[in-house]
């Protein structure tokens, strides 16, 4: 019996390693080369996406639970982005997130989470959400209203679903607010 608990500890073991082996390959191999797309993309965007005014940056965490956080939502759009995962169908595309989902909370600060996710989220036509701030306020991010600001990240969850329903782009606005007053 020790024998058979013994074999299945080293297996285990094997397998952990080999799990963190694979990770550090893939950080190496597909993350890291990346890493200059992807400063790239924060030294182009807009002033007010690359540094989001507080206001901004406390929607975006409201509007994410802890099970989903903004780093998440950053890699998928990452990926998307910079084509990491064109082909395997879409079993590869969820483990190129999964993994790129850890390498951008271990790699990127929160600063530049937030940042990329103002840059990189898709806002109606096109992305940023300084460029939709404009759009629908004719007005800077650092110049909305609480209820301003908390619209336009409403918005960037989904567009087309929001900007064709205003009861429906209140009731989600209403949330983040709420949601940014508990902390949450």
């Amino acid at each position: 019996m020790k024998s058979i608990a013994r074999s299945a500890l080293a297996i285990i073991f094997a397998l952990l390693l080999l799990s963190i082996a694979a990770l550090a390959a893939y950080d190496l191999l597909v993350f890291q080369p990346r890493k200059a797309d992807i400063r790239t993309i924060l030294q182009s965007a807009a002033p007010e996406d690359r540094d989001p005014p507080q206001s901004i940056r406390r929607y975006i965490l409201a509007s994410h639970r802890p099970g989903y956080p903004a780093s998440t939502r950053v890699a998928r759009l990452l990926v998307a982005r910079l084509g990491v995962s064109r082909d395997g169908g879409m079993l590869a595309w969820q483990a190129h997130t999964m993994l790129w989902d850890l390498l951008v909370s271990l790699h990127l600060s929160q600063d530049e989470v937030l940042a990329l996710y103002s840059t990189l989220s898709y806002n109606g036509s096109g992305h940023g959400l300084s460029k939709l701030s404009q759009r629908l306020y004719a007005k800077p991010m650092s110049a909305l209203s609480e209820s301003e600001a908390a619209t336009v990240v409403a918005i960037t969850w989904s567009p087309s679903r929001y900007l064709g329903n205003q009861a429906l782009l209140d009731r989600r606005r209403d949330i983040l607010m709420a949601r940014a007053r508990a902390g949450r």
